[in-house]
């Protein structure tokens, strides 16, 4: 099963997502979902939150502008920020095992990134198994299927930051077809 793919492209957003008075403030994810839960028995970790802006709508048009036409066609994706804050402990920190309850596929485009490793697991039987992952690097670029389980392992104390293009209703088989 393949959850995620490396892109050789290149956005214009990583300039626009460290201009503060661009984002707007979106989401504070902080509730680890019952993937989170059933690894913990398993792996001790802090789950930490992830807290997401969006771009303006005219920042977010221009970096969804070198998208495929026939992409944009099935949806026009929105921008967003993510900062996946570790806390100070020394347990091992995590963005916990996840499915995304809001969007389907993202394209993430990195910028601070300190080693962290993205995660993908199965679950089965109330079971949960890592199966997959990767380390981005700053200014590479996945895609990624965000309708299955993943996780982020992090680096204290530094924070996580990439921009997502988020297809809210585009699954990551037809996102990647248009790659």
């Amino acid at each position: 099963m393949q959850y995620y793919r490396k892109l050789n492209l290149r956005f214009a957003a990583l300039e626009l997502a460290n201009d503060p008075s661009r984002l707007v403030f979106h989401n504070a994810y902080k509730t680890p979902q019952k993937y989170g839960l059933r690894l913990q028995k398993n792996k001790p970790f802090i789950s930490v939150p992830n807290l997401t802006y969006k771009l303006r709508e005219e920042d977010a048009q221009h970096v969804v502008s070198d998208l495929p036409k026939k992409l944009l066609e099935l949806e026009v994706p929105e921008v967003w920020v993510l900062n996946i804050c570790p806390t100070d402990s020394d347990e091992p920190t995590m963005l916990a095992p996840h499915r995304d309850i809001v969007r389907m596929c993202g394209i993430n485009i990195y910028f601070d990134t300190h080693g962290e490793r993205t995660i993908y697991y199965e679950c089965e039987n109330n079971k949960i198994a890592e199966r997959d992952s990767f380390v981005a690097k700053d200014g590479e670029c996945y895609v990624l299927d965000l309708d299955a389980v993943h996780a982020v392992e992090l680096v204290p104390p530094h924070v996580r930051k990439a921009v997502s293009i988020s297809f809210i209703r585009t699954p990551y088989r037809e996102v990647v077809r248009y790659l």
